[in-house]
């Protein structure tokens, strides 16, 4: 039976094992290795204050070594974790680890600001809980408003920090130095009262310990630290139910199971050690003394009864023991053996534990003061807030780059602080710093930017009014001839024709468009105008083409260079009325395209030739290799059928342009069908091109793996079609 109990707690069936320990002691009585087992099972399996008492009475048979109670001490950790869900009120301007002031600040890609020292690479910050990367560069701007704006506060922690360096060197007494300089300097933060508490209890003086993180425990009740401290102190000093209470405390409010899970076993050891002393129990020191012991006790009783018999007692009342019920012991002239018998079925049957009163009172106690702290509002171990009068400039929160207040500011690695759009901008051109020319390859291909929490909440602080007014003009800023809130004045990309409804992959490299592309997905407008350049040596509008279409920007990968590839699908159609630029890409006012309607009488003839080149081009399509099929699908997608009521769209049928995009047509040509409203006319041009491919046998060539498809690079002989399609469209 107690095989398969082991068994069942190996696979973590708790519950099986308790069922299977339970019929072992039945069956074959109280043992040491039993009873043991049966509380390890009974911790694993939520019951912990029944495992509490089987180990009490464990410790009554022989002395329990602390490493078995290491079952009852995580069970009650896990029970402790889960009953607060309390979120920590980090203060803005604190480290998001130690929730005091920064020493030698650093932030993260999160955004929040730690103390170098405080800086996990590789963990999770404790404030938002995203992983944090390597330890960078201290944050320069940080640094120097901490030092001017809280100089005492920040030479406390820099005290307390090197204290903490010269503690982890095994130097407590030199420790001890730095810590009552920072407590002297800062007399109110807890987080300097809890390490001097903890060189204290180094240097063997735990009542000073203990006062200190009374202390800190006064100053924020909510802080599991400061309770972790009192419990350890308390535990040098001999008061293990007050540690305990404390360590349990300290386990709810922080979870640091890793760090209290030692001391937490230590004092349990004790509080169960010191609780069998004061008993005395009645029980067996070991399971195998059983009947030696029982006889001694026999042979006292007996010569007790025969030789101090009082008058006044009945002869029941003198035989009773106070150990045992009547009911084992109803016959006093009962034999030797008898009564032997009697105590042993006493030990083997009564193996439900007596409850530990002490023990239950405690952790009610643990229980009631949780609740008392789930009430209490959170708040940082330092509440600093910047000066809002003297020694307070704005310039002190400027950009270098745009010499004016911060807007979004984000930190480098190498620590220096911008604006979003500042830096942005520069790394289009240089991927290294404005101000150290250190390389930020590696920091621009993450793309992992977040604003610096400390200096925003600065400016917000500091100057309201102005940090609204940069968030307006940034607004202005951004959604300025991007073609929103009903403006016709849109960005214009120049390089190739595009067509409606058809995809039109880009690779955007030149800095003045990964601007335009930026500003684009920023304002969420994600569209822009595209136009074929025409004239390279041209200036301005006559650079480009008269006639463009606009794109929509469906996804955007971003590469570790700073250039994307962008996936765009082509819209409406426009003809450019004015141009323009803006911070170096073109810009135009437009007007949008529609077809001119088919009159009623027109629509069968129009329905007839829509449905003969329709089937011409299935016709063609069909001529075209498996390969070269795939190619063109890859690029432009597959052909699509034609829409309900096509002649009614602002540009016609979308399979026209699906099939316009691929025939080989010259720049020029490919404008003048582009900018044409008559649909009648397109289809003609259509037919009138496949009629001109079949008579000369052109075959479609899948381009070369280095080139990219384009739609001037299907033909095979390389000829372009271009005066025999003119004069259809132009007629």
């Amino acid at each position: 039976m107690t095989d398969v109990a082991k068994e069942a707690f190996a696979s973590s069936n708790y519950g099986l094992a308790v069922e299977m320990y339970e019929r072992s002691l039945k069956m074959q009585g109280a043992n040491l290795e039993v009873l043991l087992g049966y509380g390890d099972s009974l911790a694993r399996s939520g019951r912990v204050r029944e495992a509490f008492d089987v180990y009490s009475r464990c410790m009554g048979i022989a002395a329990v070594p602390q490493e078995r109670l290491k079952h009852l001490a995580s069970a009650l950790l896990e029970d402790l974790v889960g009953l607060t869900q309390r979120k920590i009120n980090l203060g803005s301007f604190n480290c998001a680890s130690c929730q005091g002031t920064l020493h030698l600040p650093v932030t993260g890609y999160c955004g929040h600001t730690h103390c170098r020292s405080c800086y996990e690479g590789g963990k999770c910050c404790a404030a938002c809980g995203q992983k944090l990367g390597d330890v960078g560069e201290t944050n320069v701007l940080v640094q120097r408003l901490v030092e001017k704006w809280w100089p005492r506060e920040a030479e406390a922690t820099r005290a307390r920090h090197e204290g903490d360096l010269l503690l982890k060197d095994g130097h407590p007494a030199q420790a001890l130095e730095r810590y009552n300089l920072a407590v002297k300097l800062a007399p109110n933060s807890p987080l300097h009262l809890s390490n001097r508490a903890h060189a204290l209890l180094l240097l063997n003086r735990p009542q000073a310990s203990l006062t200190d993180a009374d202390h800190a425990v006064r100053l924020r009740p909510d802080w599991g630290k400061g309770h972790y401290r009192r419990g350890v102190a308390l535990s040098a000093l001999g008061r293990h139910e007050e540690a305990f209470f404390a360590l349990c405390t300290s386990v709810a409010i922080e979870k640091n199971t890793v760090n209290v899970r030692h001391e937490l076993t230590r004092v349990l050891h004790r509080i169960l050690s010191t609780n069998h002393r004061r008993k005395s129990p009645p029980t067996p020191r070991s399971p195998y003394s059983v009947i030696s012991e029982s006889n001694a006790r026999v042979r006292r009783n007996r010569d007790h009864h025969y030789h101090h018999r009082r008058p006044l007692m009945s002869p029941n009342q003198r035989h009773r023991r106070p150990a045992l019920n009547s009911s084992d012991c109803e016959d006093n002239s009962s034999s030797e053996e008898e009564f032997t018998q009697a105590i042993c079925r006493r030990l083997l049957f009564n193996n439900v534990p007596q409850p530990n009163v002490k023990f239950h009172t405690i952790l009610d106690r643990v229980y009631q003061e949780i609740e008392k702290l789930k009430r209490i509002e959170s708040m940082p171990a330092e509440i600093l807030l910047p000066p809002l009068s003297s020694g307070t400039s704005l310039s002190d929160l400027d950009c270098v780059l745009c010499c004016r207040s911060l807007w979004k500011p984000v930190t480098t690695p190498c620590g220096h602080t911008y604006c979003w759009m500042c830096l942005d901008r520069c790394l289009d051109y240089s991927s290294a710093c404005p101000l150290c020319v250190t390389s930020l390859a590696d920091y621009l291909a993450s793309n992992q930017k977040t604003v610096t929490e400390f200096v925003e909440k600065a400016l917000m602080t500091i100057s309201p009014t102005e940090y609204a007014s940069r968030a307006a003009s940034h607004r202005l800023e951004l959604v300025q001839d991007l073609g929103i809130l009903g403006s016709q004045q849109i960005a214009v990309f120049v390089c190739t024709t595009a067509f409606p409804c058809v995809a039109c992959p880009l690779f955007v490299y030149e800095p003045r468009y990964r601007l335009m592309v930026r500003r684009c997905l920023e304002s969420g407008v994600r569209h822009f105008g595209i136009a074929a350049c025409l004239n390279k040596d041209a200036t301005g509008s006559k650079r480009y083409a008269q006639y463009g279409t606009v794109l929509e920007i469906r996804d955007r990968v971003l590469m570790k260079d700073g250039c994307s590839i962008l996936s765009t699908v082509g819209g409406r159609r426009f003809r450019v009325l004015s141009g323009g630029e803006r911070d170096g890409y073109d810009t135009a006012k437009v007007e949008l395209l529609r077809d001119s309607s088919v009159p009623q009488d027109h629509l069968p003839s129009l329905h007839e030739l829509h449905y003969k080149v329709w089937l011409k081009g299935q016709q063609w399509w069909s001529t075209v290799s498996l390969h070269q099929q795939t190619e063109i699908q890859r690029v432009f997608g597959k052909i699509p059928a034609p829409e309900d009521e096509w002649w009614r769209l602002p540009d016609g049928p979308s399979w026209t342009w699906w099939i316009l995009a691929i025939l080989p047509f010259g720049p020029q040509l490919q404008v003048g069908i582009l900018g044409t409203t008559s649909l009648e006319k397109r289809l003609r041009a259509i037919e009138k091109t496949l009629n001109h491919m079949e008579k000369r046998q052109l075959t479609i060539t899948s381009p070369s793996s280095e080139d990219t498809t384009t739609s001037s690079s299907i033909c095979s002989d390389g000829n372009n079609i271009t005066t025999s399609t003119i004069s259809i469209v132009h007629s």
